[in-house]
């Protein structure tokens, strides 16, 4: 059973040539719209097909399923932030203060539900847990960051549980803002009224 769990999620092939990772390209976007707007139950193959324009032949050239297109949609945007996050801890430790560490790893957030608002959206809003994938743990990926913090930290009785509830915190406040008001990513006071929430709880007087 669990070889086959595998094998649901792994694409037939890999696109080689110009024509075909168009092809693969316009079959991801179309998943995304469809989750999107009509919600997983309204996702299915032939859907997305139509909805890339693409013959249904052509999306199992490269996929399986549909759980293979989503396993890809999550692989291609874990792929994308990560190099962001290790750049963004690199510069967290050469920073002066707690607030501008905690800028860093804020507006790195920010930046990155502003480039893809609509793939957040769809992987946490209607894609059931069973089909994420377990490298699209963002939470993972924010604590690698929030505990770079520990350093700066004053009169924190626990350290490991403040960076906790920061690393939750920010991810909840940017989701929401995201699924709800996603205009207010390109506010100008976002990161600053985020980070000055955070920085008032890292230290203590």
């Amino acid at each position: 059973m669990i070889a086959k769990a595998k094998l649901a999620t792994k694409p037939r092939k890999s696109p080689s040539q110009e024509r075909s990772r168009a092809t693969v390209d316009a079959i991801m976007q179309a998943s995304t719209y469809i989750l999107n707007e009509v919600g997983w139950g309204g996702l299915n193959t032939n859907a997305i097909a139509e909805r890339a324009g693409v013959n249904i032949a052509s999306l199992y050239q490269f996929f399986p399923n549909k759980q293979a297109v989503i396993a890809e949609l999550q692989r291609r945007h874990v792929t994308s932030i990560r190099a962001d996050i290790q750049h963004a801890l690199q510069n967290i430790s050469n920073q002066p203060t707690l607030r501008v560490a905690l800028t860093v790893i804020v507006e790195m957030v920010v930046k990155e539900h502003q480039s893809a608002p609509e793939v957040h959206k769809a992987i946490s809003e209607e894609l059931p847990l069973s089909q994420r994938c377990k490298q699209y743990d963002q939470g993972e990926m924010l604590k690698e960051m929030v505990n770079a913090l520990l350093p700066f930290m004053k009169n924190v009785p626990d350290p490991q549980l403040a960076t906790y509830m920061v690393g939750i915190s920010i991810k909840a406040i940017v989701h929401q803002v995201t699924n709800q008001r996603p205009e207010l990513l390109n506010h100008s006071s976002l990161v600053d009224e985020l980070v000055t929430l955070m920085e008032r709880f890292l230290i203590r007087e």
